[in-house]
Parts: structure tokens; C-alpha cells; sequence
């Protein structure tokens, strides 16, 4: 078995698997059937990293990913900025963003002042969109060798920003490693990832996403980065719509200025033990409440998390829409168990006069208020899964 790349423990226990689970995150002009697959993940009996199992890890090809982040900027962006100048980042000092995307993070950097940026991309089309807006991008996957040429060009960075890209990592080691490696000695880095307590403490299974390798919490990520050769000085829990993230801040080892910051979970080894008989006994529960349900089954939201939901519930097959305002995907068809339409909040509104809501995990309750409350005047029955926890 490999070893944990967080804290190099070799002991794992198995933390949610889900068998026969639908293809997420594509859309189909006509049904169109496609392979299941099982998602797996274990979690580390000593830091308590959760991950995919590396014999059945799903690695993708990012250099075709097209998804922009320009609508994901965190209301805490202004934050990060701010600790930037508090680390004593100056406005010539050179920063390098990891997994710089389509440059939405870039542009923040540029509005604050900052000149001397640098930017990393896979995907070759999210790299020329930041290209085409005047930033250098390097169209590429950062590593240890990558990191060596950044720093031969370009020197040691001031300041490295990695916001959501090591939980996609499959060498989650050797590229926390090659941060260190291209970080100036008196540099600080960020890196955000998705907080892995949230997902534990609130049953929210539907967090689970094929892209992610890691899940992070804070003594995990702690170990990790003490083990790549950085010291985390500071690490906050940002909350994002119903989610929340973790935003650490890390300079050199070898750095005397700081002290280390506290690394405390929230949810117990045990609680990583049971988190697949909590979640099973969540959705026999849900399963029993919609399938007594008066049809059809109409389901809010089309996206990676709510489709999740849908399989990871076993209710791929129960559902007969899903509502979704996304010009790529209303008016399409959802490969889950079977092939679901997705229909636009207006043409539900219209159409849909019997049956039953349900709302499933979506991060955004004021529209699905306004759904529920059209749908009630009709006698829709509507279902909040998590009344059932």
C-alpha cells in the first residue's frame, strides 16, 4: 500500500464508496447512456487525510478542461489580498499563481498593483483567455522540474498563490515540494483547498467529486506541508455559500520569524470510521420518503454536487427532471441511471403542477425558496433531504 503523502503513515481505513455511480458534469443534446463508475475514498489512520485509493485513483487530463473560475471568486478574496501586504508582499515583488485558470485571480492581483505575475495553466484554453487579458502564463503541470526552470528565470517567488488545485493533485508530496522549491526565502505561500470537516461533521457526501484526489483538513494539511519543507504560520476556515474552505499561509522551514499555527480537526478518527453508516442510513431514510412520493420527482440543480447527491443516495433513477438555469445545460439531458431532462426554472414554473420537490444539496437556498414556494401553490410536495439526517 502507499504511504499517506500528507504524514507517510502506511495504515488506511476504508471512508465512502459509492458503486455504480453516474457519469457527472456532462450534458447531452439526446439521452445518451454512459459508463458507471465506483468512487472510493480511504482515510489515513494517522493524520486523517481522506483520498482516493492510488491503485484506483481517476486522474484526468486537465489540458482540456474549459471551466472558467470568473464566477467563483470568494467574497474573501479581499482577505487574501490584504494578508499578501501583511506578509510584506510589495507591488514589484514576483508572485506565481498555480493553476492560474482563466486569470479571474490574476486580474485581483493586478487591480491591487501587483506587476511582476506569473501564472501556471494546464488547460490550454483557460491559458490563452488569461493570455488574451495580458498576463505570462506557462501552459503546463506544475512540478519539481517546472519549479526548478521558474526559478532559474525568474528567481525565487515573493509569494506563490495555489487556490483549489492540490486537492486535484496526484503527487499531493512532490508538488507541495516543488512550491518550496521555487519559494524565495523570506516568501509565503497560499494554498486553499476545501475544508474536509465541513464534508464530515455535516454529512455532506455530495462534496465528493471525481477531481478530487484529497480531502484536507487542518492537521493533515499541517503534515503535509511540514513534510514539503514549508511551515504553515497561519491557517483560517473561510466559509463560501454552504461550503467552507481552508486558506493556509505558509513560509520556508528554515524561516525564524513565525511560529507555527495550531492544527486542529474537527471531526475524530471516528468519526472518518462511520462516516459511510451515517451517510448509507441518511439515504435509506430518503429514499423511503421520495419513493412514497406523489410523481414526478423533480430535483433542483444539474451540477457536479447535485448530481452527486442523486448518486450517492441511490436516487439517480428516481428522479424524472432536474431544474437548472445554465444555458449549457437547461434544455439537456443528465446521464444519470437513466437520462433526466433539465429544464429551466421558468418552463418548471409553467409546466409543473403535481408531484414533488426536492431539493437536494445546492448552495444557493433564496432560489430554491422561490421555486418551492411557486411549486406549493399547486399542492407540490416538497422534500428537504437534510430534515432527515
Amino acid at each position: 500500500m502507499a504511504v499517506c503523502g500528507a504524514c507517510r503513515n502506511a495504515l488506511f481505513g476504508p471512508f465512502f464508496r459509492a458503486e455504480e455511480a453516474s457519469v457527472t458534469g456532462l450534458y447531452f443534446d439526446k439521452p445518451t447512456p454512459t459508463e458507471p463508475a465506483t468512487v472510493e475514498l480511504e482515510y489515513c489512520r494517522n493524520c486523517g487525510l481522506i483520498r482516493q485509493p492510488p491503485e484506483r485513483m481517476i486522474q484526468l487530463n486537465y489540458e482540456r478542461i474549459v471551466r472558467g473560475t470568473s464566477q467563483q471568486l470568494p467574497p474573501y478574496a479581499g482577505d487574501i489580498l490584504s494578508s499578501l501586504a501583511q506578509f510584506g508582499v510589495r507591488s514589484d515583488d514576483f508572485i506565481l499563481e498555480i493553476g492560474a485558470n482563466d486569470g479571474t485571480f490574476l486580474k485581483e492581483l493586478r487591480a491591487q498593483g501587483y506587476r511582476n505575475l506569473l501564472g501556471v495553466e494546464p488547460s490550454g484554453q483557460l491559458a490563452d483567455t488569461a493570455t488574451q487579458s495580458g498576463f505570462d502564463i506557462l501552459g503546463s503541470y506544475f512540478d519539481e522540474k517546472l519549479a526548478a526552470n521558474i526559478r532559474r528565470q525568474h528567481g525565487g517567488a515573493r509569494a506563490v498563490i495555489c487556490r483549489h488545485t492540490l486537492e486535484h493533485v496526484p503527487d499531493i508530496a512532490g508538488f507541495t515540494k516543488a512550491i518550496a522549491d521555487v519559494l524565495a526565502a523570506d516568501g509565503v505561500a497560499l494554498i486553499e483547498v476545501p475544508d474536509a470537516d465541513w464534508l464530515v461533521t455535516h454529512l455532506f457526501a455530495y462534496e465528493i467529486w471525481d477531481e478530487h484526489i484529497s480531502y484536507f483538513r487542518p492537521r493533515s494539511l499541517a503534515a503535509l506541508l511540514g513534510n514539503s519543507g514549508l511551515k504553515a504560520v497561519r491557517l483560517e476556515r473561510m466559509r463560501l455559500r454552504d461550503t467552507r474552505n481552508l486558506v493556509s499561509w505558509s513560509v520556508p522551514a528554515s524561516a525564524s520569524a513565525a511560529a507555527p499555527c495550531p492544527a486542529e480537526d474537527e471531526a475524530g478518527l471516528s468519526e472518518l470510521e462511520g462516516f459511510q453508516a451515517r451517510w448509507d442510513g441518511f439515504a435509506e431514510r430518503l429514499r423511503a420518503v421520495v419513493q412514497a412520493s406523489p410523481k414526478p420527482v423533480i430535483a433542483i440543480g444539474a451540477a457536479h454536487n447535485q448530481l452527486n447527491f442523486l448518486n450517492f443516495t441511490a436516487l439517480a433513477g428516481a428522479v424524472d427532471m432536474l431544474v437548472d438555469d445554465d444555458a449549457a445545460k437547461a434544455g439537456r439531458f443528465a446521464p444519470l441511471a437513466k437520462a433526466v431532462p433539465i429544464r429551466s426554472t421558468s418552463d418548471v414554473l409553467a409546466s409543473v403542477r403535481q408531484g414533488t420537490l426536492l431539493r437536494t444539496g445546492f448552495p444557493y437556498p433564496a432560489w430554491e425558496d422561490r421555486i418551492e414556494r411557486a411549486l406549493g401553490a399547486y399542492n407540490v410536495r416538497s422534500i428537504k433531504p437534510y430534515d432527515l439526517v
